[in-house]
């Protein structure tokens, strides 16, 4: 008997030190990542941000010249239509012609409004496309390096401990791979 109990005490031994440590060995590793704050607060996203600022705000001033004309136009055509019954027909003439003006420079201040608005959702969905591309490729980089079984976008996630977060590994590796200059330049294609 005294045999048996130091034999299954062994055994119970042998089990508790080699067998269940090598189980918890693989531990699963499971990731997040705040893509959205990578977007914000990274070189390459606050450049993106930066250049589709600019892009708008010449949309803005171009669209805006072309209100002015507008507006110079309906003033020319208030003036000349105040003193409708006095007009002459050089007057007249100029009165529907200018309107006529008005009326196209108004259809084109539309059109080139909406021509404008489609370029501008074309470049932000390109460059969007682009960034996140970049992060992506990061991201499973770090993944694969770090042995990660799983990554998630933290916007996803109903928990997540912060451990896991990894978000500033993935921004400080994007800034300094945008500071060394390894991504290509996105330049807009002139007009």
């Amino acid at each position: 008997m005294h045999k048996l109990k130091i034999f299954l005490l062994v055994h119970f031994f042998t089990i508790f030190v080699f067998i269940i440590p090598s189980y918890s060995a693989d531990v699963i590793k499971i990731g997040v990542v705040d893509t959205q704050k990578v977007l914000d607060t990274s070189l390459l996203g606050k450049k993106m941000k930066n250049e589709l600022n600019k892009l708008h705000t010449g949309f803005s001033a171009d669209l805006e010249a072309k209100g002015k004309q507008i507006e110079k136009l309906q003033k020319e055509i208030e003036k000349l239509s105040g003193s409708k019954q006095s007009l002459s027909e050089t007057d007249k003439e100029k009165l529907e012609k200018k309107t006529r003006d008005l009326k196209i420079k108004i259809y084109d201040a539309e059109n080139l409004k909406e021509k404008y608005q489609n370029e501008f959702n074309k470049e932000e969905r390109n460059r969007l496309k682009y960034t996140t591309k970049i992060v992506q490729e990061i991201i499973s980089e770090i993944g694969k390096k770090e042995d990660y079984i799983l990554i998630k976008n933290k916007r996803g996630a109903i928990f997540s401990p912060e451990e896991g977060d990894f978000t500033d590994k993935v921004i400080k590796l994007l800034d300094s791979r945008y500071e060394e200059g390894k991504f290509k330049e996105r330049k807009r294609k002139p007009q």
